[in-house]
């Protein structure tokens, strides 16, 4: 910015001389610049610096949380896996007890079988009656129940105890049939001390067959 001043120079009376001048005045333009006075371009140097020194706050504000944050995630990759131990590259499942087990396959299905240590049980009954009673403080579950029978009867029923519901009933089953499901691996399970029933309305024998555990 350019600024005008003026320098006014007077001549006076010389003091001791008795010698009077006329005054004169004479007038001298000085130009000068005032260093720091441009506000457009100061403002906009501020403006340039402030938004560096917020980009850098902000590029160090996400390296701060982002090392915190890898201080919280497992160590290995393969650890994000439900089931999965950050020092092995095996990867499982756990159940609710947080044990770990194999998926479900035709090796674990079928060992289901083998590790419940399902029993087999054969009865023949003439008449309505109990196919098997529990041990002391048990329950029957029963994975699998199939009849066959020597006549054409009117129905073949099984229930817990005597005066229980039915869970399963055949009606008019005839003879050189076989009946019954296989409920494995899911089963009906009685109460505790609750026999296994077998309701029978006509006149003949009925072979029973049972896949089942005392739990």
């Amino acid at each position: 910015m350019m600024c005008v001043g003026y320098n006014t120079k007077v001549s006076k009376k010389l003091e001791g001389r008795g010698i009077i001048e006329d005054e004169t005045k004479s007038f001298e333009v000085v130009s000068f610049e005032v260093p720091g006075d441009d506000t457009t371009s100061g403002t906009a140097e501020r403006g340039e610096k402030d938004s560096k020194r917020r980009l850098f706050l902000r590029a160090f504000s996400l390296f701060v949380v982002g090392a915190f944050a890898t201080t919280l995630f497992p160590k290995r990759a393969d650890a994000i896996i439900m089931g999965s131990t950050p020092g092995s590259s095996v990867v499982g499942s756990k159940n609710a007890a947080n044990v770990r087990i194999n998926p479900a396959t035709e090796e674990t299905v079928a060992s289901l079988l083998v590790g419940n240590k399902v029993l087999k049980k054969t009865t023949t009954l003439a008449s309505s009656g109990t196919v098997h009673t529990p041990g002391a403080g048990k329950k029957i579950r029963v994975y699998n129940n199939k009849f066959s029978l020597t006549e054409n009867m009117t129905s073949v029923a099984f229930r817990f105890t005597s005066g229980g519901s039915d869970y399963e009933i055949y009606l008019a089953p005839r003879t050189g049939g076989l009946y019954g499901t296989n409920n494995h691996p899911n089963y009906v399970e009685g109460g505790t001390d609750e026999v296994l029933y077998a309701q029978i309305a006509g006149t003949g024998t009925v072979q029973i067959n049972i896949d089942y555990l005392e739990v």
